[in-house]
């Protein structure tokens, strides 16, 4: 990915926590989303962002392919990779998207599609009787 970062797709995207990505990550979401999910990502035509709840799949991965390759058919966002936006753009504006999870913008469109878990996070049950 270092040497050509534009084959990056769903399946090798890794998400972005640094403040220099996330902020042009912001710059990308300004520029081209606002007029569908607001400025705060409250949801306006398109769904609201900030919640727990997606329609097409809320990690990584999923917000990424959703991104490049659009929403659902026949409603739902356009294919941003069609028009124009690298694979590294979308890594970084979908990297952003995420880092809103639980901002609770005023007047936020109700949620839509189902919470999203996140089934690679591994968790190990601990028995707290056995912790000193």
């Amino acid at each position: 990915q270092k040497t050509a970062p534009d084959l990056m797709d769903e399946k090798t995207v890794v998400l972005l926590t640094d403040a220099p990505s996330l902020e042009e990550g912001k710059k990308i979401f300004t520029t081209n989303c606002v007029a569908c999910h607001r400025a705060d990502a409250g949801g306006s035509i398109g769904p609201n962002l900030t919640d727990e709840n997606w329609i097409l799949g809320g990690g990584i991965k999923d917000v990424f392919h959703t991104i490049s390759n659009g929403g659902r058919d026949g409603k739902g966002m356009v294919s941003w990779k069609t028009n124009g936006m690298k694979p590294k753009e979308i890594q970084k504006v979908a990297s952003y998207i995420l880092s809103l999870k639980g901002s609770n913008p005023k007047e936020a469109k109700a949620p839509e599609g189902e919470v999203w878990i996140d089934d690679t996070a591994k968790t190990t049950a601990v028995d707290s009787t056995k912790i000193k």
